[in-house]
């Protein structure tokens, strides 16, 4: 009989207080307060900014797991912030959800390996599933 040895109980308690990272990047307050809170009760570490310029200045720091991005941003679009993350090796395979109040048809070509797009207004359950199916369980 083979004995399969399992985890030791620091590994399982790392595991437990390492939580996934999300990126919330949006120019509304209100909505980035309402999916930090939605993304925290759920078990995982999310972290909100305003701008595409400033998510790209700290993606080294923040290291994400997932970033959750409105397409319509002052100064750099959700569009030119994509291109640019996708330009990057280090970030190209990052998985991003793509939200946006207009029809889904006008982003949907961007949408691409590892990229989900959640038409606004969304529910928390739809964020929430979207967010599992890329990332898995906080």
């Amino acid at each position: 009989m083979v004995r399969r040895r399992r985890p030791g109980i620091a590994l399982a308690l790392f595991e437990r207080v390492v939580a996934k990272q999300i990126l919330v990047v949006d120019d509304e307050a209100y909505l980035r307060d309402v999916h930090v809170l939605v993304l925290s009760a759920a078990g995982y570490a999310a972290t909100a900014l305003a701008t595409a310029v400033e998510a790209l200045t700290r993606l080294a720091d923040i290291r994400p797991d997932l970033i959750l991005l409105d397409m319509s941003l002052p100064g750099m679009d959700g569009r030119e912030f994509l291109k640019r993350l996708r330009a990057s090796a280090l970030w190209r395979r990052l998985p991003v959800i793509l939200s946006s109040g207009f029809p889904t048809d006008d982003i949907a070509a961007l949408a691409e390996t590892n990229t989900e797009v959640l038409a606004k207004p969304f529910t928390d359950v739809a964020l929430l599933t979207r967010v599992r199916r890329l990332i898995g369980e906080a």
